[in-house]
């Protein structure tokens, strides 16, 4: 891998670490000499890391006016969560067959500083929900699966980053967490399944409803 490739793998991760943390909401003009500047690094590796958000959905680049982060609407929440629905219960499966005493002590201890962290501190509350199911997911042997859905849920982190999580959901995820480390320490795998299919499928619904509703004020 050449220096360039290295540093536009680099920016690549800064930027959509910065969208997922809300320092550039959708619709937000991404100016490459900014980020340049922002980074420390020259254009071409800006360059380049536009065009590989843009692959994936996260920026839009128009001639004659630049990137763009694009705008979480519903088709694409639709998309995303098409695919973490096939996704994430092939990974629960293997887990709940396999996982050991270690594993639920760290997955549980995820989950411990997970209700510690208030939902209205939306960046760090969706980094530990995102490290509770990639753990998850890491204990598969599918590694170009998983990377696939890691990709995604990075994906929807960023772009979903201004929808809010009602407190009736915040309840919501703790509570079905637990009951899928439940469902793990019996190695309970069809209970698994259909709490992760439950879990996911309210993320969504959530979503949406929010996303209805800031639509209709607008």
């Amino acid at each position: 891998m050449t220096s360039t490739t290295n540093d536009s793998a680099s920016i690549y991760s800064r930027i959509l670490a910065d969208i997922g943390a809300g320092v550039f909401p959708g619709g937000t003009r991404l100016k490459v000499q900014g980020l340049a500047t922002r980074y420390g690094t020259s254009i071409i590796p800006v360059r380049e890391a536009l065009r590989l958000l843009q692959g994936e959905g996260i920026v839009t680049i128009e001639q004659n006016k630049g990137a763009t982060v694009s705008s979480f609407d519903a088709d694409s929440l639709r998309d995303l969560f098409e695919v973490l629905q096939l996704m994430e219960p092939y990974f629960v499966e293997t887990f709940a067959k396999s996982c050991t005493e270690s594993d639920l002590q760290a997955l549980e201890a995820i989950q411990d500083e997970l209700e510690q962290t208030p939902v209205e501190d939306k960046p760090a509350f969706t980094g530990l929900d995102l490290r509770f199911h990639e753990f998850i997911a890491r204990k598969h042997y599918n590694n170009r699966a998983i990377g696939i859905w890691k990709l995604q849920r990075r994906i929807l982190n960023a772009l979903a980053m201004s929808v809010p999580i009602s407190r009736a959901r915040h309840a919501e995820i703790l509570q079905e967490h637990r009951e899928l480390l439940d469902a793990f320490r019996s190695n309970d795998q069809e209970r698994a399944i259909g709490c992760i299919k439950a879990h996911v499928r309210g993320a969504g619904d959530q979503m949406y409803l929010q996303l209805k509703t800031r639509r209709n004020l607008d």
